[in-house]
C-alpha cells in the first residue's frame, strides 16, 4: 500500500473515530451501536499501522494472494453483522408493536363496555 493511501486511510479513520465519539457524547447512539462503530473506526486506523500483520493474515492464514482483499472481507463482514443486528431489532420491534396493538384493542373494548354500562 502506498504512503499516500496509508495517510488518507489513517486520517479517514481518525475523522470517523472523532465523528463517532461526537455522537456518543450527544447520546445519539445506543451502547451496542457505539461499540460496532468504534470497532470499525479502530479497524480503519489500524490498516496503515498494522499492514504487515494484515498481509500475513491474508497470505498465510486465509490464502489470499493480494492482501488488500482482506480489507474488503472485513468491511463486508462488518456490514453483514450490522444488518443482522438491525434485522433482529426490527423483528423485536415488530413483535412489540403487535403486542401493543392487541393491548390497545382490548383496552378500547373495555372502555366501550364501560361507556355502554353508564348509558
Amino acid at each position: 500500500m502506498g504512503v499516500k493511501i496509508k495517510i488518507i486511510v489513517f486520517i479517514l479513520g481518525i475523522v470517523f473515530f472523532l465523528f463517532v465519539i461526537k455522537y456518543i457524547k450527544k447520546n445519539s447512539f445506543k451502547p451496542s451501536y457505539s461499540i460496532l462503530w468504534l470497532l470499525l473506526s479502530f479497524f480503519l486506523i489500524s490498516i496503515p499501522l498494522f499492514e504487515g500483520f494484515y498481509q500475513w493474515i491474508a497470505t498465510s492464514v486465509v490464502g489470499i494472494i493480494d492482501a488488500r482483499h482482506i480489507i474488503y472481507i472485513v468491511l463486508i463482514g462488518f456490514l453483514l453483522l450490522y444488518i443482522f443486528y438491525l434485522t433482529s431489532k426490527i423483528t423485536k420491534m415488530a413483535d412489540q408493536i403487535q403486542t401493543l396493538i392487541s393491548f390497545t384493542a382490548i383496552l378500547e373494548g373495555k372502555i366501550k363496555e364501560r361507556n355502554n354500562e353508564k348509558d
